[in-house]
């Protein structure tokens, strides 16, 4: 090889990596750029029922019974976790490990709550 292909070569390989580069550092500001998901944990009311039983079906699982607690990432129901047994059924096309570790979490929390009405001590005057 001559000298000035060797420069060519050189000159091309330097150029392969600068784009390589420029591409990185795009990629990284388009990442931390994207917001987070905002993931939401609630009762399921009865209107979502239907909602509920398609999540089911899509996790190929038996639909929840009784009180249910469910996680929406960006206002999407993602999982749910029955309150009677702790059950979970979750969407197995979404990201839902962090919404399933929080309703694990609440779930745990709401049992551990009394479940008669708080009464405040009132003492009687004689």
């Amino acid at each position: 090889m001559d000298s000035r292909m060797s420069l060519q070569i050189a000159q091309e390989h330097i150029a392969d990596l600068q784009r390589s580069a420029a591409h990185d550092r795009q990629a990284k500001l388009e990442v931390e750029r994207k917001p987070a998901p905002v993931i939401a944990l609630r009762l399921a009311g009865p209107d979502e029922a239907r909602e509920l039983e398609e999540l089911a079906q899509l996790d190929a699982a038996r639909p929840l019974r009784g009180e249910a607690l469910v996680a929406l990432v960006d206002g999407t129901l993602v999982a749910a976790i029955s309150l009677a047994d702790g059950r979970v059924i979750a969407d197995p096309l979404a990201p839902t490990a962090e919404a399933r570790e929080l309703l694990h979490q609440r779930a745990a929390q709401l049992a551990q709550t009394p479940k008669r009405p708080w009464r405040r001590f009132r003492p009687r005057f004689a």
